[in-house]
């Protein structure tokens, strides 16, 4: 019974479908052709796409590590590095010995220099001035005069002698400035004892024509001062003469 109904109703369905193709036959055949060329498009469309897809080149960009040296490199560089610092070691080393031994011959040649200048300078000290036994010179003398107004320093005329002993006076003043025919300053350090004798008489102007280092040493000598009973040693001082050429 119910396949009976089932196939009156498959039936009437179809006479249904066959008369709604008969009346509108044109619109369903355009609507399939309609829908055939859209699905043609999009199944196109898709193929493209993927096409496309498969085409396109992916490009992955990784960092570049370099490849290790072998071992054997890696010693090799590391002895030539080594022998390039005991090289520029050696090269420091070498000219600092070179500058060592540049300023060495320098500071010899320099002592050596200084030695010879002290050398000639203490031959010159050393150098005896003879004195004049028989040179006869004027003298001025303080006898009759009051000690007290005696000054330390006494100038003979135009300051051609000088002298200073502290607390002290001459008695007797050779002057041989007039003597020579040379002219210049001479200074004479002296020593004087307590008598008043000088004891010592050494000319400090060694480079001087030696005929006026040898009349101011033989004035210095004979020139007589006060004695001086309080003292308890030798004392110091100097006599500068000035000569005038004759």
């Amino acid at each position: 019974m119910l396949k009976t109904i089932a196939f009156y109703i498959f039936a009437f369905i179809m006479l249904k479908l066959r008369k709604l193709y008969s009346d509108h036959k044109n619109g369903i055949i355009f609507t399939l052709l309609f829908h055939i060329v859209v699905f043609l498009m999009l199944n196109i469309g898709q193929f493209r796409i993927k096409q496309e897809f498969k085409e396109t080149e992916m490009i992955i960009d990784f960092p570049f590590e370099p490849i290790a040296e072998p071992i054997v490199q890696q010693q090799e560089n590391i002895e030539k590095s080594n022998y390039s610092s005991v090289q520029q070691t050696n090269i420091a080393s070498n000219r600092a010995t070179s500058n060592k031994n540049i300023f060495d011959k320098q500071l010899q040649r320099e002592l050596e220099e200084a030695q010879d200048l002290v050398s000639r300078v203490s031959k010159q000290l050393q150098k005896e001035i003879p004195t004049i036994d028989n040179l006869k010179m004027p003298e001025e003398t303080t006898e009759g005069l009051d000690p007290d107004s005696i000054m330390n320093k006494l100038y003979s005329g135009n300051s051609n002698v000088e002298y200073f002993l502290e607390n002290r006076y001459h008695i007797r003043l050779p002057i041989p400035v007039y003597l020579s025919q040379y002219e210049g300053f001479v200074t004479v350090n002296i020593v004087v004892d307590i008598k008043g004798q000088v004891i010592s008489a050494e000319p400090t102007n060694s480079n001087l024509n030696e005929q006026l280092l040898s009349y101011a040493k033989t004035a210095a000598m004979r020139t007589r001062f006060n004695p001086d009973n309080k003292a308890t040693k030798n004392q110091t001082g100097y006599i500068k003469y000035h000569f005038i050429a004759q």
